[in-house]
């Protein structure tokens, strides 16, 4: 897997993702400020065999804004966000995925200690997440107009191989 920072035309493709329900919250509109976001310096995108498979994001940007209420992101850590291509989701290659997100991740930044917010449905990602070695921490809850959402709060520990 090649991870790059992120390009206009990248982010452009990625805005298009549709994720099926559950995982729609997960779609990403073609909105400006969705675009900006992708283009603030702190997404990456992955590619495999060149074709696109993914995105990263790190420090604020992979942050839920409603953990900032109850203080979830209180201890300093490495924030990290992914999506995995529609397409690829479900098909055995989350653990590969997360794990060169955080290669990159302790070759990039200073901050060894990782942690991800993850909404507590997506039942599939935490048990990838927890196989590459996260475990729960603390759980919030961020309301919309749509409703609300259950989100936890998963660390990573550094360990020196």
């Amino acid at each position: 897997m090649v991870i790059q920072p992120m390009t206009e035309e990248v982010a452009r493709r990625i805005q298009t993702w549709q994720y099926e329900e559950p995982y729609s919250l997960y779609s990403l509109e073609g909105d400006p400020d969705v675009f900006s976001e992708l283009m603030n310096g702190s997404y990456a995108f992955v590619t495999e065999n060149e074709e696109l498979i993914g995105y990263f994001c790190f420090g604020k940007s992979a942050r839920v804004p409603a953990g900032h209420n109850v203080n979830a992101y209180a201890d300093p850590m490495l924030d990290l966000g992914l999506g995995l291509h529609p397409k690829y989701t479900g098909k055995g290659m989350g653990l590969r995925f997360v794990q060169a997100g955080l290669d990159y991740a302790y070759k990039t930044y200073d901050q060894k200690n990782v942690r991800l917010s993850v909404a507590s449905f997506n039942k599939r990602a935490i048990k990838v997440y927890e196989r590459a070695g996260f475990s729960y921490v603390r759980s919030f809850i961020r309301t919309t107009t749509n409703g609300s959402t259950t989100f936890e709060i998963m660390v990573k520990r550094y360990e020196i191989e």
